[in-house]
């Protein structure tokens, strides 16, 4: 770690100009990677006994995030100019004895992830106002778990990409175990913990198996993009990459480490779990199975079929039986990454464009439901759907807000989950009729289910047991309806929100090498 950051800034091209080799876009990039961990290692710095000093760690780390966040628009920005392949592309001298260097840069499949996560954090720090205990060590790991997953997204070097993706594992177990909410945390960061270790141990077997047997001594993503390898070599490497993204997505049947996450962590860590921890693994998918194995991909694409339609299934027929609000949210969000695959899987442009979009729609959809299902939690003082009901006239503003997200994750016209939920759709039909015929299952079944859930919350008698609950406060307004309107702005102007910026990396991705 002490290496990256000692990494200096400056460009591999030689200048007589004095600061000409320092370019704003590379430190954008590499500020947008480092600036959450040089923040959370300041925290350490200050003290916490007080409310006050409490207060003020949280105004740090907002700023922290707030300051990433718009580097991110800017870059987002600046990204509708970028011609090239990558676009603020970094790339430093560093291990070079290995073969592997300090490269990041961006894309059409990258940027609009990445543009994700920061809003995602940004959200789950005002989220976090309800943490009382330890605040520094929490604001420290939530920090650093910023770090791994915008660093993931940005890398552009496998090694790079390795150690970002493991960074991710510490600060995830630590915020599920130490603050969760339920009795079963320290079991659930520990189950969270090993498949994300499982995760690693293969992704590190895999990039060593395609840097080893590549016609060049690199781990360069682009340069390993383009080599073809043995057809050996080329499906071990498949397979081992898969079970490494498959586990972060998660897929069925190993969506159970998940959902116990989902029910465990405190509502904002959970919120980031599922709006863009998990879609890492999408990205992966898209990235390295899609982008460098095309040929193994299309050989084994029957049973990868399959995979997408049991992870859209199943979990969709479980929510059906979930009294647990939390756990309901969970399923439902697995169900709608299986569409990730399906997309994947087609290898259809118009197919992938909607996999980027709908990472991006799901993350903003999911982390809506996931606040205000915490806000619920907190004033019924209960997690039991069953226990609640006619909430509508205590919390107008809630049900509004959750009935809007819940129709966003649905895939209503209109909404973000739409555009992407359709061009996916429309992609893999042209692949695989049936497939995509029984996929459309899952959007009923998942329609269903938070139809069902907006009746059973919001409608109906209300218990005299919750005749004193409050409907939402500023704060959570302020974070919610940031991302709502986000879902609102992406679905009616979706060509220039992000189609426009997507579509280039999607081609450029597909003309790449098949392995």
């Amino acid at each position: 770690m002490n290496a990256l950051i000692a990494v200096p800034l400056q460009s591999t091209t030689t200048t007589s100009q004095p600061f000409a080799n320092v370019e704003i876009p590379t430190l954008l990039l590499s500020g947008i990677v480092w600036v959450p961990t040089i923040v959370a290692l300041a925290l350490l710095l200050f003290p916490d006994r007080t409310d006050a000093h409490r207060a003020r760690l949280r105004s740090v780390a907002l700023t922290a995030v707030g300051l990433v966040a718009a580097l991110g628009v800017l870059m987002w920005y600046g990204f509708r100019d970028q011609g090239a392949t990558f676009a603020y592309e970094e790339k430093r001298n560093w291990m070079q004895a290995l073969g592997t260097s300090y490269h990041l840069g961006v894309d059409g499949v990258s940027m609009p992830v990445l543009l994700l996560s920061t809003i995602l954090f940004l959200t789950a720090v005002l989220a976090s106002y309800r943490v009382r205990d330890r605040v520094k060590e929490y604001f420290f790991f939530l920090l650093l778990l910023e770090t791994g997953v915008n660093g993931v997204l940005s890398s552009l070097d496998y090694l790079l990409f390795f150690l970002f993706w493991g960074m991710q594992l510490v600060p995830a177990f630590f915020l599920i175990g130490t603050w969760g909410g339920g009795p079963r945390r320290l079991q659930v960061a520990w189950k969270y913990l090993a498949f994300g270790l499982v995760s690693s141990g293969l992704l590190l077997l895999a990039i060593l198996v395609t840097a080893a047997r590549a016609p060049s001594h690199t781990f360069d993503i682009p340069t390993l993009h383009d080599a073809h390898l043995p057809v050996a070599v080329a499906t071990l490497a498949f397979f081992l990459f898969l079970g490494a993204f498959a586990l972060q997505l998660p897929v069925f049947p190993l969506h159970t480490g998940f959902v116990d996450a989902q029910s465990e962590a405190p509502a904002p860590v959970a919120a980031v779990l599922a709006g863009v921890v998990t879609k890492l693994g999408a990205y992966g998918l898209i990235r390295v199975n899609l982008g460098e194995f095309q040929d193994v991909l299309h050989k084994f694409r029957v049973p990868l079929l399959a995979l997408a339609l049991l992870t859209i299934i199943w979990p969709a027929v479980a929510a059906l039986r979930q009294d647990d609000l939390r756990r309901l949210i969970g399923y439902v969000v697995v169900s709608r990454l299986g569409f990730l695959v399906l997309a994947t899987v087609s290898a259809q442009p118009v197919a992938v464009n909607g996999g980027v979009v709908l990472m991006v729609a799901d993350g903003l959809s999911a982390g809506a439901l996931i606040y205000l299902a915490a806000s619920l939690i907190e004033r019924t003082n209960t997690r039991s759907v069953r226990a609640m009901g006619g909430l509508a006239s205590r919390m107008p503003r809630g049900a509004v807000l959750w009935i809007f997200a819940a129709l966003a994750s649905i895939g209503l016209p209109g909404l973000a989950g739409f555009v992407g939920q359709f061009l996916v759709f429309l992609g893999a039909y042209s692949a695989d009729r049936k497939a995509t015929t029984i996929a459309l299952l899952g959007v009923l079944l998942t329609a269903g289910v938070l139809v069902w859930t907006i009746q059973r919350l919001f409608f109906g008698p209300l218990p005299e047991s919750l005749g004193s609950v409050r409907d939402l406060g500023s704060l959570e307004l302020s974070y919610t309806i940031t991302l709502v309107s986000l879902i609102f702005l992406i679905g009616i102007i979706p060509g220039f929100m992000l189609l426009d910026n997507v579509n280039f990396g999607v081609l450029t991705l597909l003309t790449r090498g098949t392995g």
